[in-house]
């Protein structure tokens, strides 16, 4: 479907790094997911379905973070890594998307390695990490450790997602455990505590791409107030999406968004 492929790339450092490859469009579109509890490995084909709208004109690169453990991980090695790996399979002057944690990592991409980037998105993220947000992982990281990635799934429904939504999906919660395939408590955790190292602030100047922040207005993760400021901080537009928490990034509305900035409208 759509051409869609699993890869995977040798870093500079040895470490390997897995990839979604998918579409035949004359334009590269780089997109880096949030903090995760699935296995990403071997998802290309339902990736290349759910971002279809892409897949006609743009060859869309999806990055995991690099495989194994990662225990000195901080949100800007996550950066080099990813300008690392996109220099070995010479990608440069993208449309890159960052959603959550991986709008983190994007930032550090843009402002250090503007090179690789063409044009930028930044959904649901921040330049750092937030009392809510810091709040959050303290709870989740000990869940991880005591209860397993299921429980840790299952409790963050309520910060993903708007109240409706979040009680809608709390009853395919089982069906959805069974069917994902959990990374490590372990690795989870390293990706988890490198958030608390983010701190774009003073990097955010060198930001040259045309760039668009997106919000959701009842992100209880992030917040919508967090995405202005950063928005501010860059000088660039921000869009606050209505009705929706911080799993925005799932929805119609904000991929419509996302694909019309990057075809320039």
């Amino acid at each position: 479907m759509f051409g869609a492929k699993d890869m995977t790339v040798k870093l500079s450092c040895g470490a390997e790094m897995y990839y979604a490859r998918f579409g035949r469009g004359s334009k590269t579109l780089v997109m880096v997911p949030g903090l995760h509890f699935a296995e990403m490995k071997g998802t290309a084909v339902q990736l290349a379905y759910f971002y279809r709208r892409f897949a006609k004109d743009f060859t869309v690169y999806i990055f995991e973070r690099r495989e194994g453990r990662d225990e000195n991980a901080t949100i800007r090695s996550m950066a080099d890594d990813l300008a690392d790996a996109m220099d070995i399979l010479g990608l440069e002057n993208a449309c890159l998307l960052g959603v959550s944690q991986g709008g983190m990592i994007a930032q550090y991409l843009a402002a250090l390695h503007p090179e690789k980037v063409g044009r930028l998105v930044l959904g649901v993220t921040s330049p750092t990490a937030g009392e809510l947000l810091r709040s959050t992982l303290d709870e989740w990281l000990v869940t991880a450790e005591r209860e397993g990635l299921k429980k840790v799934m299952a409790d963050s429904l309520d910060k993903m997602y708007t109240e409706k939504a979040a009680k809608r999906n709390r009853r395919l919660a089982p069906l959805m455990a069974r069917l994902t395939r959990f990374i490590s408590a372990e690795r989870f955790a390293d990706h988890a505590r490198a958030i608390y190292t983010m701190d774009s602030r003073p990097y955010l100047k060198d930001i040259r791409c045309p760039t668009l922040v997106i919000g959701a207005e009842a992100d209880r993760l992030i917040t919508a107030q967090a995405s202005r400021e950063l928005a501010a901080l860059i000088s660039c537009k921000c869009v606050i999406i209505p009705n929706e928490g911080h799993a925005a990034y799932l929805s119609d509305r904000f991929n419509k968004t996302v694909y019309d900035f990057f075809k320039g409208r």
